[in-house]
């Protein structure tokens, strides 16, 4: 099985030099050494070119340099630097960021790894991302530690960022970057492969240390954030539309993430292609649930819609569930105030997990159909854990939405099994779900504690 060589390509406009050579030395340092590197510079003068040399004397064949005389953007640059790539897999790093000194044996291993899996003869063809932190200055902060591929997540917010590598089979499959995209080009890219149904992988560790201003934005700042959002916004609306979905949306103030509303005029009490199960203790707090729950469901690929449970004292009980790779399953976001952001805003915002509670949630009545029901052997989330895993298994989707609140007056989350059931329960999901279990709950990074007091970052526990 052949390594991979990485082509790293790195386009430059209006370059801090400084920052520029630290971007080279953190290449210089890696310790897998099948790369090559190409730049495109946009810059007036060559002080780019004299630099490369600098820094690569012994490595020069390897280091490619060319100057673009249109600046038509980032798109554009990318697209040059694939077409003249020799390696078979490209990565696209920003000017001014750094990569950890392991960052492209790790990706290796991981195509090593996908190879080995699917048992293919040829070369892995995915994209992958990572975890990525911030640079300021000298100091490394926020750690954005992030799930596996999660749709209706991406559909939102692009949190897996600028840093991915794409293999250059999947990039002569999809095609160019999409050049009218002044800021979306990479996320535009990604959703593209995402509806095509291509394979998108993750590595949960911090590989990328993104360069950010800690200061706050100022009238343009704040002007070009917008735009950026509204160009995300877009795409991922075009995407969904073209999908069959039927949609709107609208930026967040936050300028961070935007918002999809999904059509529910097509929602019909009574109607035969739904399954609206809600517990007799079970209160719902927010209005026309059905019909929300009903627009997300409209999906092609969702088949279970779930709502977010509030707990004692203004807490969260959970917004969906994790579970490790024992088949212990843990409410998301327990015990969290709700009137207090959680870990990346993820608590208030739609996401793909792994189950949502049994308490409230809305089923397609189709895939209900061709999964032939819940497992008559389990009850309550047991029984709910095994039926979002078979949907998956199926290419279906678990939604929790945030958007729809409900309480048990029951009380919050508690196991009303015995020792001697929640053994069998457990027993059994193993049996049928072993392989998948033991992989751990992809939605959730491995970085954040396991347990009820999860989505905390360590040494914030306080603050939580």
């Amino acid at each position: 099985m052949g390594q991979a060589y990485f082509t790293l390509i790195v386009w430059a406009i209006d370059t801090d030099m400084d920052q520029f050579k630290d971007m080279l030395e953190s290449i210089d340092e890696q310790e897998y050494r099948d790369f090559e590197l190409y730049i495109l510079d946009n810059n007036p003068t060559n002080d780019i070119q004299v630099v490369i040399k600098e820094f690569f004397p012994d490595i020069v064949d390897k280091v490619h340099y060319r100057r673009l005389k249109k600046k038509q953007g980032a798109a554009y640059a990318y697209n040059i630097g694939a077409h003249f790539a020799e390696g078979n897999q490209l990565v696209y790093v920003g000017q001014h960021d750094r990569l950890s000194f392991s960052t492209l044996s790790a990706l290796n291993d991981k195509l090593t790894e996908i190879q080995e899996e699917n048992g293919d003869s040829e070369e892995a063809s995915c994209i992958i991302y990572s975890d990525h932190d911030e640079l300021i200055g000298l100091d490394r902060r926020n750690p954005h530690f992030k799930p596996d591929f999660n749709k209706e997540l991406f559909l939102q917010t692009n949190y897996i960022g600028d840093f991915i590598c794409i293999s250059k089979s999947l990039y002569k499959r999809l095609g160019t970057f999409q050049e009218k995209a002044q800021n979306a080009y990479i996320y535009e890219y990604i959703l593209r492969a995402a509806f095509k149904k291509e394979k998108i992988y993750h590595i949960p560790s911090l590989l990328y240390h993104k360069r950010v201003i800690d200061k706050p934005m100022n009238k343009e700042q704040r002007a070009a954030a917008n735009f950026s959002c509204k160009e995300h916004l877009a795409l991922a609306i075009h995407y969904l539309r073209q999908s069959g979905v039927i949609c709107e949306g609208r930026v967040d103030q936050s300028l961070k993430k935007w918002h999809i509303d999904y059509d529910e005029s097509s929602f019909r009490r009574f109607g035969g292609d739904y399954m609206f199960l809600r517990d007799e203790k079970v209160r719902l707090f927010t209005r026309n649930n059905a019909k929300k729950m009903y627009a997300v469901l409209s999906q092609p690929d969702v088949a279970v819609v779930g709502v977010r449970f509030l707990g004692r004292g203004f807490t969260y009980d959970n917004a969906g569930y994790i579970f490790d790779e024992n088949g212990n399953t843990y409410p998301a976001f327990h015990g969290q105030r709700i009137f207090r952001d959680t870990y990346e805003g993820l608590g208030s915002m739609p996401r793909d997990v792994a189950f949502v509670d049994a308490g409230c949630c809305m089923i397609d009545a189709k895939v209900y159909r061709i999964l032939h029901g819940f497992d008559t052997r389990l009850s309550g989330n047991d029984a709910m854990f095994d039926f979002c895993i078979r949907a998956r298994k199926r290419g279906y989707r678990t939604v929790v939405l945030p958007q729809c609140i409900a309480i048990d007056r029951n009380g919050p989350t508690a196991n009303a099994e015995n020792e001697e059931e929640q053994v069998s329960a457990n027993n059994t999901l193993l049996e049928k779900h072993g392989a998948i279990i033991k992989k751990g709950d992809g939605f959730y990074n491995r970085n954040l504690p396991m347990g009820n007091e999860n989505y905390i970052l360590p040494g914030t526990e306080s603050d939580s």
